[in-house]
């Protein structure tokens, strides 16, 4: 069985945010529109926040390196914006 996830680095209000083992494909499903998303992962999930793209970036092959030292491994590795094997968008929220 694969793994199926994914590492992400995703902008919001100027920082960038990296999340480790997030799922590949849409886990929230527009049933009115029947297509995928919107798709939410909570700023306080999140594995690291940069200020520069170039660093989220080295960050998220660096936890994802990490990650499959210590586990299965992402299948899917870094990806910016979107879920690898649907290509749907993931939106960042704020939680109070």
């Amino acid at each position: 069985m694969s793994a199926n996830n994914q590492t992400l680095i995703k902008e919001h209000k100027g920082k960038w945010y990296v999340f480790v083992n997030v799922n590949a494909e849409s886990w929230d499903w527009n049933k009115e529109k029947n297509e995928p998303g919107p798709n939410k992962l909570s700023i306080k999930e999140a594995d690291g926040v940069y200020d520069k793209r170039i660093d989220a970036l080295s960050a998220a092959w660096r936890l994802d390196e990490i990650w499959g030292q210590f586990r299965e491994g992402t299948e899917y590795g870094v990806q910016e914006d979107v879920l690898f094997k649907d290509g749907a968008e993931v939106e960042i929220i704020e939680e109070k």
